[in-house]
C-alpha cells in the first residue's frame, strides 16, 4: 500500500516561516489626487516663469535726468537722458517727447537718474499765459501735517478773519481756488511758505486774503487737474 501522509493532529501550531524570508507585503494603493496636484504645481510653475519673462521684456524708453536740475533752470536737451524701465502705469514720459520739454523752466529740484514726469517742469517761461505765483506764508493749522512740496496739488479756503472777509466779501470755509498746483515749498517750521500757480484773474484776490493771513490749504488727491498747470508735451 503507498505510504500515507500523516496529517497534524487537530489544535497543533504551524511551523514559523523560516527567519530571513519575508512575507509578501499588499500592494500600497496609488493616490491619484497626489500625482494631480504634483503635476499641477509643475505647470503652474512653468507658466508663472514664462509670465515673469514675457514682463521682463515688456520695457519702454523714457525721459530721466541726466545730472541734478535745480529749480528754475532752463532744460537744455543734454539735460535729460533716455532709460528703458519696465512699461508698470507710472506717470514717465516717453522718450519721443524729449522736444516737448527743452526750453521749459523746472519748477523743483530734480536729482540726477530721475524719471521725469510732466510736473516737474513749466512751459513757456516761469509763469504760463493767464496765470500767476502767489506767495502763501502758512502756520500749522493752515497747512496739511504733512509737508506740501513742488507738484502738489491742493485747494485754497478762505478761513475766519476780518480783514478777509471783507476784501472778498465771502465767509470763512468759502473755496478760493479749487484746485491749484504747488510751484515751490520751503521746509515748515512754525510756518511755511508756499507758492502756489493761480490763474491771473484771482491771484488779486488771493493775495489780499494771503497778506491777511486768512488762507488755508488742503492737498488733494494725486492726479486732480488744476485750473491752470506747469505741465507740458
Amino acid at each position: 500500500m503507498p505510504a500515507q501522509t500523516a496529517l497534524p493532529p487537530a489544535g497543533a501550531r504551524t511551523a514559523a516561516p523560516t527567519p530571513g524570508r519575508r512575507l509578501p507585503t499588499p500592494v500600497r494603493e496609488r493616490r491619484p489626487a497626489v500625482a494631480a496636484l504634483g503635476l499641477l504645481l509643475v505647470v503652474g510653475g512653468a507658466l508663472g516663469s514664462a509670465l515673469v519673462v514675457h514682463r521682463s521684456g515688456d520695457r519702454v524708453d523714457v525721459l530721466v535726468a541726466r545730472r541734478d536740475i535745480l529749480p528754475g533752470e532752463r532744460i537744455a536737451a543734454a539735460d535729460l537722458g533716455v532709460a528703458r524701465v519696465a512699461a508698470d502705469g507710472a506717470a514717465v514720459v516717453p522718450a519721443s517727447a524729449l522736444g516737448a520739454f527743452v526750453g521749459t523752466y523746472a519748477t523743483s529740484r530734480v536729482p540726477a537718474d530721475t524719471l521725469v514726469n510732466r510736473t516737474m517742469f513749466l512751459a513757456g517761461g516761469t509763469v504760463p499765459d493767464g496765470a500767476a505765483v502767489v506767495g502763501l506764508v502758512l502756520a500749522a493749522p493752515q497747512r496739511p501735517s504733512e509737508p506740501l512740496q513742488a507738484g502738489d496739488v491742493v485747494r485754497a479756503y478762505l478761513v475766519a478773519g476780518d480783514g478777509a472777509d471783507d476784501a472778498l466779501g465771502g465767509q470763512p470755509g468759502d473755496v478760493l481756488l479749487s484746485a491749484v498746483r504747488v510751484v515751490a515749498a520751503d521746509a515748515p517750521t512754525d510756518s511755511a511758505a508756499v507758492s502756489v500757480l493761480v490763474p491771473a484773474d484771482d491771484a488779486a484776490a488771493v493775495v489780499a486774503a494771503a497778506a491777511a493771513g486768512e488762507v488755508a490749504l488742503a492737498r488733494l488727491a494725486d492726479g486732480t487737474a488744476p485750473l491752470v498747470d506747469t505741465t507740458v508735451g
